[in-house]
């Protein structure tokens, strides 16, 4: 455990963050809070560095390309909370909604979204297509992302009812991206970026706005 908690120091100084910082601190709270619900809750494959290290990397890294201001950010699927609560912790202005229809990682976010001291941050347990159903549709997101799941062509359609034409699709994926039908992309999207994580092979943020 301790050369989890050294190795998580290093990556945080390796991304240009001081080790006595509070960013430092809430993301070893976080660590803690992985090891210890891990073990009735399956959050990750496993808490060990080499398992679970990558996945602090991928915010870590990911949130050089997060949109500047305040967003409103849905994350979906959120399960162990990566990347969505390692970027809060780095930008805690985000206005923060997780869905996770698993109630016992539902439980989890909330309370680490509590041991954190997060404001501005609303956990949903509830499947996708109920909770879009029953948000308010003068509401829109500024940042939506997703991985490990793969959305369907409605899951799109409604998210785009609460997207506006600078609202961007945060897709984390190995070599196809994560929806049910390739064609999707190219039929309402367009491609922004695509960026690879130098530590995870085959490991890509692909970027998209609306048509």
């Amino acid at each position: 455990m301790a050369a989890s908690e050294e190795a998580l120091k290093d990556l945080i100084r390796e991304y240009g963050f001081d080790a006595e910082s509070c960013v430092s601190r809430q993301l070893h709270t976080y660590l803690t809070l992985l090891r210890k619900w891990n073990t009735r809750v399956n959050l990750a494959s496993s808490t060990e560095w080499d398992v679970i290290g990558p996945l602090f990397q991928e915010g870590l890294w990911a949130a050089k390309f997060y949109p500047a201001g305040v967003v409103r950010h849905l994350d979906i699927g959120s399960g162990g909370g990566f990347p969505a609560i390692v970027l809060k912790i780095l930008m805690p202005e985000i206005r923060l909604d997780l869905v996770e229809s698993r109630a016992k990682k539902g439980i989890f976010l909330e309370t680490a979204a509590a041991a954190l001291g997060f404001s501005n941050t609303r956990v949903h347990t509830k499947r996708l297509e109920m909770f879009l159903q029953q948000w308010d549709p003068n509401q829109s997101w500024d940042c939506v992302s997703w991985k490990a799941l793969k959305l369907s062509r409605e899951d799109i359609e409604s998210l785009l009812k609460h997207a506006h034409q600078s609202t961007q699709f945060w897709i984390f994926h190995g070599r196809n991206l994560a929806v049910e039908d390739p064609t999707i992309a190219g039929r309402f999207f367009k491609r922004f970026r695509t960026e690879s994580l130098p530590a995870r092979r085959n490991w890509n943020l692909s970027i998209f706005l609306p048509k």
